[in-house]
């Protein structure tokens, strides 16, 4: 006797996601965009909206799929701004919620700097005997 496990068809897979998240009003709305993109967006190297969001729609929640209501966008953006233009608000001013791993990673590149640094200055020191 086989069994045979139900997925759904649409589930999304959170790999490779970095979410943005800000606070308006009293909601935190969410989109879900790729992760190196997102600096990449901010600094200018990256100008197609496409190749940095995962999904084209603002959220409430990203990872249980969760999109904001139309009704609480308009509160808190205002009725004359389209889904763009919160998305652009959204990747502008936003907070990137960075994972465990990447955090560690940027801690041990800052603390090689600070230590070649330091290194780099004691080789530069005064040779003449002071």
């Amino acid at each position: 006797m086989s069994r045979q496990i139900n997925q759904p068809s649409n589930q999304i897979k959170l790999t490779n996601v970095s979410l943005v998240r800000l606070k308006k009003g009293k909601k935190r709305f969410e989109i879900a965009c790729y992760k190196n993109k997102v600096l990449e967006w901010r600094s200018g190297i990256e100008t197609d909206l496409d190749n940095v969001l995962q999904i084209p729609n603002v959220f409430l929640n990203v990872s249980k799929g969760q999109t904001a209501p139309k009704e609480d966008l308009e509160k808190a953006f205002g009725k004359k701004m389209t889904t763009d233009d919160i998305i652009l608000e959204i990747l502008k001013k936003g907070e990137q919620q960075v994972g465990e791993k990447e955090r560690a990673a940027q801690l041990e590149r800052i603390n090689n700097e600070v230590i070649s640094i330091v290194a780099s200055k004691l080789l530069a020191g005064p040779l003449d005997g002071q």
